[in-house]
């Protein structure tokens, strides 16, 4: 098409439009979703679209014209009103985001564009605020946020987890070399060794369920040791009297399982539990930062006293000493009492 047909095109097109202009800009602000608003260049209403009174001034209505522009904002927001109005002013283009509150109560989110309008000499005699409704782009950004916090906390949890398990699994491992050793010095056979190294390593087991059950805080002495003792077989004839309410922490609770497995099967070999109507006590009291428990055999005939050079007593010693208190090991007529010590939680 040449430049003459071209030009004969537009001059057409632009006869038919402003016969139907009227036509076409009511089609565009009866029927467009955005909201579409008027201004004075002082800021005030002058007219709303069909878009803009049902949702934008749901709440308002026709009475907002002639009111100002900001008054449709909340306070916070009204700021940022003054200045795109101020810019549209300039004669440029200015854009916000804010709120309203909707008839239903619902909180929509607006993306606003002031543009300033002009007349054919240049002068600037309105200004145009389109309001586009982002509430559902927002929401999606909302849920995006949310999954990404919930994604980052999820991964500082394993993260917590993995060190968490290194810690305790260098801990285990260090109480397993250290009973091996021990058990090594007071053993004759590798036979025997195997025997008493796999006894200790199921209470050792005992104590790192408790520690993967109870993750989040330190385990309260009590449950810890009702858990300990009723995993043995033998919790029936152990009472459990007063209990401080005091919380242990891991080490605590691995050398709590140790020692309580090494003095049940002392006292099913040699003292309260192997003997018909034998039983243990066992109680303890605050001591500092430590909790001393008393162990204490009850049996219904005299016994005589083990060797207490073996590696359960030594055992014994080792893990049973906190605060700087040593265990004490007695004999008596009707039994053994052992008083260890273990340290708590903060």
């Amino acid at each position: 098409m040449g430049e003459t047909g071209w030009a004969q095109m537009t001059s057409d097109f632009h006869k038919r439009f402003k016969g139907e202009a009227a036509a076409v800009l009511d089609a565009i602000l009866t029927h467009d979703r955005d909201g579409i608003v008027m201004l004075s260049v002082a800021g005030d209403i002058e007219f709303v679209s069909q878009g803009a009174l049902a949702q934008l001034l749901a709440d308002r209505g026709e009475a907002a014209i002639g009111s100002p522009w900001r008054l449709v904002w909340p306070d916070a927001d009204r700021g940022a009103v003054d200045m795109a109005i101020v810019h549209a002013c300039r004669g440029k283009n200015a854009r916000f985001e804010s709120t309203t509150r909707g008839t239903d109560g619902d909180r929509r989110w607006w993306d606003v564009v002031i543009s300033p309008v002009r007349n054919a000499s240049g002068a600037l005699t309105h200004l145009v605020g389109i309001a586009t409704d982002v509430t559902s782009r927002k929401a999606a950004q909302h849920h995006d946020r949310l999954r990404l916090e919930e994604a980052e906390r999820e991964a500082g949890f394993a993260s917590d987890v993995a060190r968490e398990m290194r810690h305790r699994l260098k801990n285990q491992l260090a109480v397993v070399g250290a009973v091996a050793k021990l058990l090594a010095r007071h053993t004759e056979t590798a036979r025997d060794l195997a025997l008493k190294l796999e006894e200790k390593l199921f209470s050792l087991a005992r104590a790192q369920d408790l520690l993967t059950i109870h993750r989040d805080q330190p385990i309260a002495a009590r449950e810890a040791i009702e858990q300990v003792i009723q995993a043995s077989g033998a919790g029936e004839r152990i009472e459990i009297l007063s209990i401080p309410d005091v919380r242990l922490p891991d080490e605590s609770i691995q050398a709590l399982a140790l020692i309580l497995g090494e003095l049940q099967t002392n006292a099913l070999k040699y003292g309260a539990l192997c003997v018909e109507g034998g039983g243990i006590k066992l109680s303890g009291r605050p001591n500092g930062e430590c909790l001393t428990l008393r162990w204490q055999e009850e049996c219904p005939v005299a016994v005589s006293a083990s060797a207490e050079s073996n590696g359960g007593f030594q055992l014994i010693r080792r893990l049973g000493s906190a605060g700087g208190q040593q265990p004490i090991i007695e004999w008596q007529d009707h039994g053994i009492i052992v008083e260890f010590h273990l340290r708590t939680a903060g």
